[in-house]
């Protein structure tokens, strides 16, 4: 997060202050559009520590097993 309030800070014109405030306010506000299971990874993808095997795994498999899924005959 310490990446987009110095961005903020940059290229809107905001003081740090203001820019960690606005900051929150996104986060909270995109946690409320995600499903619960993803809230929390939201935190983890803006500090830059996004793991894509542990939230392929919160979602029930590998990327190659959903893949097989997708095209497995029904």
């Amino acid at each position: 997060m310490e990446q987009l309030v110095k961005e903020l800070v940059e290229k809107a014109n905001l003081t740090e202050e203001q820019a960690a405030k606005a900051t929150e306010v996104m986060l909270a506000f995109v946690k409320t559009k995600v499903p619960p299971m993803f809230q929390d990874k939201m935190d983890d993808i803006l500090a830059g520590k996004f793991d894509m095997s542990s939230l392929m795994g919160m979602l029930g498999g590998s990327p190659m097993d959903m893949i097989k899924g997708m095209f497995s005959k029904k």
